[in-house]
């Protein structure tokens, strides 16, 4: 199994390298609306903080004059925690900002690919090399918090051995067409279409991108390696029904990230406690616990979900599978499918299985292992290739 790899850090959310005229130059860097929501927190925390401390001072402008010395020294004091409101917007605010400081031109001549990297100091660094020494035209994918939501940033980047030289081609939140995307710049270049998979970075002829699993199946260039007699793997289940097969995650899995999410989980539990404990009757310490608890079920919401394949005669749909109900995340019909593969996201080291048409990648089981997700993949194509 491939290790993970350091993964160029690219900016945008939104990206696109036009070659119709050269030479072109693009800016990657973070996009505002990803900003603003982090920004406009920060804002309001800096806001409540300053409220609370600002509503307990006296007309002599002495804080909480009440407080004996014991008192102010206690941890759940309300004038520490209006501070600590304060700083930790404040934080957020220059993160943020500083985040927006930081970009990369992006310069293509029709030779040579050059890129300026500018850091949040002001300090610039220059890359630059000719196309014909770049690794080829790599397709990945990236999955970011956009509040408890989970999104996925589908990425198209000029691969180098050096991660500093490798220059985003294509970047968007949104995966329709983004295959088609990922062949013409192939083509353009004329290098090769590379994908990061479970076995090591995965080569593509730019001439057999264009067929499907079924096509490629007819010409002896693919096969399932399924094993009927084979035992399943953990954490997977196979279910067979009259008109669809089932394959489903086995149990909720739990791993760092879930933790970590937990993590967040209790600290804005714990934020929650100290406002209802500092806040009193303020209407404003009211709406922003109910927001925080509302925030919080909707987290702990989504860590219960687990996926599932409904594999149809023609089609195949991915569910989101939740406590209290199920969720159609996707689907892709089976006609149109040109890869089915184990792949991985090199910032997190996790596999996931992709299984791409030219307008469409549909996605399964994130947090499976990948020796379960090969057998998934082989399953499969094996199903896309039987008569």
């Amino acid at each position: 199994m491939s290790s993970k790899k350091q993964a160029a850090n690219h900016y945008s959310h939104s990206f696109e390298l036009k070659l119709d005229k050269l030479p072109v130059r693009q800016s990657d860097r973070a996009a505002l609306r990803f900003l603003y929501p982090g920004i406009f927190s920060g804002l309001v925390l800096m806001a409540i903080g300053l409220y609370d401390m600002f509503s307990d001072m006296n007309s002599e402008g002495v804080f909480f004059p009440n407080l004996n010395v014991e008192e102010y020294h206690s941890f759940l004091n309300p004038a520490f925690f209006d501070i600590g409101l304060v700083l930790a917007g404040l934080g957020l605010v220059i993160i943020l900002f500083s985040s927006y400081l930081k970009y990369r031109k992006i310069i293509f001549d029709g030779k040579e690919m050059k890129i300026i990297d500018r850091q949040t100091g002001g300090k610039k660094t220059v890359y630059k090399d000719l196309v014909k020494n770049y690794e080829g035209v790599q397709f990945r994918m990236e999955f970011f918090q956009l509040g408890f939501m989970t999104k996925t940033r589908y990425i198209i980047e000029l691969l180098h051995k050096n991660v500093h030289k490798t220059a985003p081609l294509y970047i968007s939140t949104n995966g329709k067409g983004i295959r088609k995307k990922w062949k013409y710049y192939a083509k353009a270049f004329q290098l090769p279409a590379l994908v990061l998979t479970a076995e090591g970075l995965e080569r593509h002829n730019v001439e057999d991108l264009d067929k499907t699993i079924i096509a490629l199946a007819e010409e002896g260039k693919i096969h399932s390696g399924y094993d009927a007699g084979e035992a399943l793997p953990p954490f997977i289940v196979l279910v067979r029904k009259r008109d669809k097969k089932v394959l489903k995650m086995a149990k909720i899995l739990w791993d760092v990230y879930n933790i970590f999410t937990l993590g967040i989980i209790a600290a804005a539990a714990l934020v929650c406690l100290l406002l209802a404990f500092a806040g009193g009757d303020s209407a404003i310490v009211l709406w922003l616990d109910l927001a925080i608890v509302l925030f919080l079920g909707g987290m702990l919401y989504l860590l219960f979900r687990r996926d599932k394949i409904a594999i149809k005669k023609h089609k195949i749909i991915v569910v989101h599978k939740f406590p209290f109900g199920n969720f159609k995340k996707d689907e892709i019909y089976k006609d149109k499918i040109e890869a089915v593969e184990v792949a991985q996201n090199p910032q997190t080291g996790r596999f996931y299985l992709a299984i791409s048409s030219d307008d469409k990648t549909v996605l399964f089981g994130k947090k499976l292992p990948a020796e379960t997700l090969q057998w998934a993949k082989k399953y499969l194509i094996y199903d896309l290739c039987k008569k």
